[in-house]
């Protein structure tokens, strides 16, 4: 009989040594070893009536290996099932000792317990849910977008103005010194145009366009530009950069017209501008939705987070954190918080997981492949295309990924159906720039 003693035991986690006997492991072996005499083939022998220190001699490491799995197998779940744990995930095993004269076989096994959490807690949660209607004046600007995108750019000779496009070599130093990608050439932006990204970002871009505005080709115009101190690369966080723009382009853009040629470069075949219009309100629609899905999710997530409070097996926190930190590995050198936000996010990420796999049973999650397929012929054109590709190279794995994603939009529909909702009429710019 196994020797079992107990390492750790709390809400979160219960490790234990295991030590089987010699006896348990060559029984184990003895029946691997004959499970494959009844089936092995070799060249002189009949099948089943092989030579049993032949079958040894060939098969031992194999059957050693399978003998040494099987039982840690065996006992991992022989002990669950006797303590009746609830689990987040399978059982981790470290093989500590492989049996031999010497020595017994022995292995380590950690279990992350399911904590005791309260589902009734999501009745006293508070969302603020965006709703929006795409009207008339939201389509009308995302077609002028449309048009600006497309715009035929010319060659102009007078000072730069608002909407033109601007081509220029760039070099930024810092107390007269270059730093690392210091310097493009050929750089081009629309002035005034919007721009997304982070503040530092959209910051030096408005305070590009200010400075070039008015001026003309071969002009030569300097722009100061102080960024945050919390800017990701530490060479620059902080420091004021000085660049030195040289304008090469001026040109100015003419919008196409709204006709057929158009129409057809943008894959819709129709001379009505009202069929065009319809089409760019689907795109919207698609757009709409995965951006609300997404708002949701953050919503929730963050509320899921704040909402319950129970010890974390630490074990899957130094797993995930382990994991990130292989991912974020090249930011390490220009962030010296990295590893206090990697720990941070590790923390967040273990527990939702573990409060999705708790409201999991709270929904269906028996989800069939027609249903996961139809859930996919709904979706965007971009995510169509996407899982079109990943199901003819692997339709099993990306129908799980599929249906997995689907279990996950129910948990937040169900999360959102009983908590405390208040609806906030939102425009589609305002949701779609957030």
């Amino acid at each position: 009989m196994a020797e079992v003693k107990t390492i750790k035991d709390s809400t979160s986690e219960y490790t234990v040594s295991v030590e089987v006997t010699a006896s348990e492991y060559e029984k184990q072996f003895d029946d691997e070893l004959s499970k494959i005499a009844r089936t092995a083939k070799l060249d002189g022998f009949r099948q089943g009536k092989i030579p049993h220190s032949v079958i040894k001699k060939k098969f031992e490491s194999q059957c050693h290996q399978k003998s040494i799995s099987n039982l840690i197998d065996y006992h991992s779940h022989k002990i669950s099932s006797e303590k009746k744990f609830e689990l987040v995930d399978s059982p981790s095993a470290k093989l500590l000792d492989t049996p031999s004269k010497e020595k017994n076989l022995s292995f380590e096994v950690t279990y992350n317990i399911m904590p005791d959490i309260n589902i009734a807690l999501i009745d006293k949660i508070n969302l603020e849910v965006p709703s929006v209607e795409i009207n008339d004046k939201d389509i009308d600007k995302v077609i002028d977008n449309i048009r600006k995108q497309n715009s035929e750019w010319s060659d102009s000779s007078k000072e730069a103005a608002d909407g033109n496009k601007i081509v220029v070599d760039y070099e930024g130093k810092i107390n007269g010194k270059d730093f690392k990608n210091n310097k493009q050439s050929d750089f081009s932006f629309v002035i005034n145009d919007t721009i997304k990204g982070d503040p530092a970002t959209v910051s030096l871009f408005k305070e590009f366009s200010l400075k070039c505005m008015g001026k003309n080709v071969n002009d030569i115009v300097e722009v100061t530009n102080k960024m945050p101190n919390d800017f990701p690369d530490k060479e620059l966080a902080g420091k004021t950069v000085i660049y030195s723009i040289k304008i090469k382009k001026i040109l100015t853009g003419e919008l196409p017209a709204l006709d057929k040629d158009f129409f057809s470069n943008l894959g819709i075949s129709t001379e009505d501008e009202s069929v065009f219009r319809d089409s760019v309100k689907t795109h919207m629609n698609f757009e709409l939705n995965d951006k609300l899905v997404s708002k949701k999710y953050s919503l929730v997530n963050q509320k899921l987070i704040d909402a319950f409070e129970f010890d974390l097996p630490n074990s899957l926190v130094n797993k995930h954190e382990a994991e990130l930190k292989q991912q974020y590995a090249s930011f390490k050198q220009a962030n010296d918080d990295v590893d206090d936000k990697i720990k941070d996010i590790a923390i967040k990420r273990v527990k939702l997981n573990i409060i999705y796999i708790k409201l999991a049973k709270e929904i269906k999650t028996n989800i069939s492949d027609q249903e996961a397929i139809d859930f996919c012929n709904d979706q965007s054109p971009a995510f169509r295309q996407f899982y079109g590709e990943k199901l003819k190279k692997d339709k099993s794995t990306t129908l799980l990924d599929v249906k997995n994603k689907m279990v996950e939009n129910s948990i937040v529909e169900y999360v959102i159906e009983k908590s405390n909702v208040t609806t906030l009429e939102t425009s589609f710019s305002e949701i779609m720039d957030d």
